[in-house]
């Protein structure tokens, strides 16, 4: 029986060959072994022949149809999120804050203060749009701003959701993220009976949080915020955290994972600047890509060594979804990177005003005065139809295949369509101060990298990784 290949991507790596294809399989293969698969894979030995077909790089001719029966079903599984019943649905109670952090991308000081802050007649239509969408699952999760300013509206929001949900039985989850700057033992009892997670920022050691997060409002930010998640662990709420690399920590990637895991945290987000919104304006905080890149590798290489040899438990959270990704024959469930484009689909924003946008950073260009991605407002009866329209335009522009840059790379399996971004460098950033790939590419290298130089003790932590 003949064999045939199947459509796939590849590139020389590291003294070998990567090979994916769009069901998200990947494959090395030796130059010897790839050479003789570009020409004639009949001549392979046995156990490579054998090794292609289970990763569906070749299939017997005979068996052409079962062989793409069973592609599309793991390519359909893969991308079941846009058959996905869940929403992630930020909402932003205020844009006041109580810390002035170098890198804010909301600029909270409005001439009119009541400007800041969602009134009562936009929070019911909030509520009432949840119920309007057709989602199952709902992830409500309150951004800011300091969303916890006004907490009174978050209490509103919960309960009125609550109450109305006794007809819809939808499954609602709740969120918010705090700087833990200040939490009363009021917002304490309503956190826990609504069972409110918490997502929290800590920017590394103490002399370096303060600096990348500043506040008037107490003494110390750091120390305010550590007691503050020693006080929701003790009520049975366990915070995640994420950090947010500036100049001022990019070299201290070590020191950073160090306070991780002595304030005992599972999980790290290392997330780079944004220059989305006010922080665009903010140069002095920013760095050469490259230079994240490598900070970045260190860390992870750090934190590796440190969960291998000294018995500790913490995870990296960008690294652990592209292994999902890798790993995983379903859908890694991150809504920010999925091809085609789930954002306005699985991901809104509803701001202060009721405006709605399809993500946080669509969001930031509206900070910036430019309303092409507003999709509707809650309070606005048509609202519904005016988001269609804008996911339409997100979704014909949402898809990796049809950019140039990424039609024919390897990774492309396993990334992500951006189309606000894309926008975003086309009409305002500028392609020479941002490109489309950013540090995508180094990244999905970087991790296969890993993977593939793996032993078995590695490879066993980075499973336990991508199913965490």
């Amino acid at each position: 029986m003949a064999l045939q290949k199947n459509q796939c991507f590849s590139e020389q790596f590291h003294g070998s060959f990567l090979l994916t294809n769009s069901a998200g399989e990947h494959l090395f293969l030796s130059p010897e072994d790839f050479a003789v698969f570009q020409e004639n894979p009949e001549k392979l030995s046995d156990k490579t022949k054998s090794l292609l077909k289970s990763r569906f790089f070749i299939y017997e001719e005979d068996n052409g149809n079962e062989f793409k029966n069973i592609y599309n079903i793991k390519y359909r599984t893969k991308h079941s999120y846009l058959e996905n019943e869940s929403l992630l649905l930020m909402v932003v109670p205020t844009i006041s804050c109580n810390c002035s952090c170098v890198y804010c991308q909301v600029n909270s000081r409005k001439n009119n203060s009541s400007e800041n802050d969602m009134s009562l007649k936009t929070a019911l239509a909030f509520c009432d749009f949840v119920f309007a969408l057709p989602h199952k699952n709902i992830k409500i999760e309150f951004q800011g701003g300091e969303p916890s300013l006004r907490f009174d509206t978050i209490e509103f929001i919960v309960r009125r959701v609550r109450h109305l949900n006794r007809k819809y039985h939808k499954d609602i989850e709740y969120v918010i993220c705090t700087n833990l700057m200040n939490l009363s033992a009021h917002e304490l009892k309503i956190l826990r009976k609504f069972r409110i997670a918490i997502s929290t920022s800590l920017d590394g050691a103490k002399s370096v949080h303060e600096k990348n997060r500043p506040s008037t409002h107490v003494d110390s930010t750091y120390d305010s915020l550590i007691k503050n998640v020693e006080l929701v662990r003790k009520n049975e709420i366990y915070p995640s955290a994420l950090v947010t690399i500036t100049a001022l920590n990019l070299s201290r990637m070590d020191e950073i994972i160090d306070t991780y895991i002595e304030n005992h945290f599972e999980s790290i987000f290392i997330r780079p600047l944004n220059n989305y919104g006010c922080a665009f304006k903010n140069k002095s905080v920013y760095y050469n890509l490259e230079d994240y890149i490598s900070a970045y590798k260190n860390a992870i290489l750090y934190l590796i060594n440190r969960n291998l040899n000294d018995g500790i438990n913490l995870r990296e959270e960008m690294f652990s979804i592209v292994l999902r990704k890798i790993f995983s024959p379903f859908n890694d469930g991150f809504v920010d990177m999925q091809n085609p484009c789930a954002l306005g689909q699985m991901c809104m924003i509803v701001k202060q005003n009721g405006d709605v946008y399809p993500s946080d950073e669509s969001r930031m260009i509206s900070e910036m005065g430019n309303e092409h991605w507003k999709m509707g407002n809650v309070n606005d009866r048509n609202c519904l139809i005016t988001m269609q329209a804008k996911r339409t335009e997100i979704l014909e522009n949402g898809r990796l295949e049809n950019y140039e840059e990424c039609r024919d790379c390897v990774y492309s399996p396993f990334c992500y369509a951006d189309p606000i971004k894309k926008w975003y460098i086309q009409n305002i950033a500028g392609e020479e101060y941002e490109s489309y790939c950013g540090i995508r590419k180094e990244l999905f290298r970087f991790v296969f990298e890993q993977i593939k130089n793996a032993d078995e003790r590695k490879l066993s932590l980075f499973r336990r990784w991508a199913n965490a």
